[in-house]
């Protein structure tokens, strides 16, 4: 464990790349400790959308790994009806001319990464590749 340096304002505002990291960064030592004090049955909770958990939230569920975050939207049959808007700081989901998310992310996306197909069970699965790669996202907004 060390002490790291921060501005408050800049470091401290909500979505910084500081804040961020801390989150990360203090659930991985709080892991650590567990092991080392042997207390594995009393590990630290995974971060949202973990461990194959989908994370369910307002018309969509999503799950994340290092790298990527996966979002899935039901009932989305048709890919022709489907418009999906990737920008570095959001998504935004439309189906047959109806809005159905739209979500400023918690952290940013490289939008060459993205992707998008259908299922065979009519379900639209969205990729998003994190920009910052191997840091887990507390939550998917802002």
């Amino acid at each position: 464990m060390k002490n790291v340096a921060f501005l408050v304002g800049k470091d401290t505002e909500r979505g910084s790349v500081w804040m961020k990291k801390a989150v990360a960064e203090n659930l991985a030592w709080q892991q650590e400790m567990n092991k080392v004090t042997n207390r594995h049955g009393e590990t630290q909770p995974s971060n949202a959308g973990e461990d194959g958990v989908a994370k369910t939230e307002a018309g969509y569920t999503w799950t994340q790994d290092g790298d990527e975050v996966e979002v899935v939207v039901k009932n989305c049959e048709n890919k022709r009806k489907v418009s999906c808007s990737f920008k570095t700081g959001g998504l935004k989901v439309s189906y047959d001319g109806k809005e159905r998310v739209s979500i400023d992310l918690y952290s940013k996306v490289d939008v060459d990464g993205c992707t998008w197909t259908v299922s065979g069970g009519g379900d639209l699965v969205v990729t998003l590749e994190k920009l910052d790669g191997g840091i887990s996202w507390p939550r998917i907004s802002r």
